[in-house]
């Protein structure tokens, strides 16, 4: 066979490979998703009968906290027992929550109706040794922030809901800073100037005398030099590479088709080093 098409030949045999190398990828790829996206239901014809006790008592709260708030109820050890929402005044009611004997802690993780910041907090009673009703429980202010990560100098906004008309206090860098609820249970701080640091926000209210909860979350402030955005910056960069070179679709497709690419070159540098002549004379004397 001549050479230049024995040459011809050994690139399309690099081709068939690829192809055939990617084709293999490819339906390896799907064939994972598929496996990973179904759900089997197991198959039988047995009929079990299930009994069990979930709680020795019951657990009944009353409380406040914001109008239309959602409020999820947990345990001590952070397992789900009830859900509800807040009336439009901010009123809510939790009934027949079923516990155990000994049980002594719950919490309250709670988002206002436009979801702009949250409140978690937690009560601790006496060991229940029979059901437990608690009532009047007023809940911290939901908070969040407009902007979480500012420059140096910057400005943000702390807002959230709380009670209509009442007088939340909000914690920040050492200070107490304090503002009335709207009709409407919102409230908000413009907080400007800011130093670079890290910073910890909370906020408690106050109505008609009672205070609310302590908060057990605090919000996060970051205010960042020159220095320090370029360093976040370049950390969110690795990370997102990091996270795209661990992808599946990167590691079964992307990866092979650069290996094969480099292949090809590899091939193709080696055929263009050396070039033979029509006629081959050995010339002497």
């Amino acid at each position: 066979m001549p050479k230049n098409r024995l040459k011809v030949f050994k690139v399309h045999k690099v081709i068939k490979f690829a192809l055939v190398l990617l084709t293999f990828s490819f339906l390896l790829y799907n064939l994972q998703s598929f496996s990973l996206a179904q759900y089997k239901l197991p198959q039988g014809n047995l009929k079990t009968t299930v009994s069990g006790v979930l709680g020795d008592f019951y657990l009944n709260i009353t409380g406040y906290i914001a109008p239309f708030a959602s409020i999820v109820l947990y345990d001590g050890n952070k397992v789900y027992l009830r859900a509800t929402t807040a009336d439009e005044k901010g009123y809510f009611r939790i009934s027949e929550v079923l516990i155990k004997m000994g049980f002594s802690k719950f919490c309250f993780d709670a988002y206002d109706f436009k979801r702009l910041g949250e409140s978690y907090s937690c009560q601790t009673i006496s060991p229940a040794t029979g059901s437990v009703t608690i009532n009047d429980i007023f809940l911290p202010p939901t908070l969040g922030l407009s902007r979480t990560t500012i420059e140096a100098g910057g400005s943000t906004t702390a807002w959230g809901y709380s009670m209509p008309g009442a007088i939340v206090t909000l914690n920040f860098a050492g200070k107490n800073l304090t503002t009335k609820a709207d009709q409407s249970g919102f409230y908000q701080f413009v907080l400007k100037n800011i130093d670079a640091g890290i910073y910890k926000l909370y906020a408690k209210a106050e109505l008609n005398g009672k205070k609310s909860l302590d908060p057990q979350k605090k919000v996060e402030l970051k205010s960042l030099s020159k220095a320090d955005q370029a360093i976040a910056v370049t950390e969110d960069l690795l990370k997102k590479i990091w996270e795209l070179l661990t992808t599946y679709w990167f590691i079964w497709i992307v990866v092979p088709v650069i290996i094969l690419i480099i292949i090809l070159l590899w091939r193709l540098s080696k055929m263009h080093r050396h070039h033979y002549l029509h006629h081959q004379y050995f010339v002497g004397y």
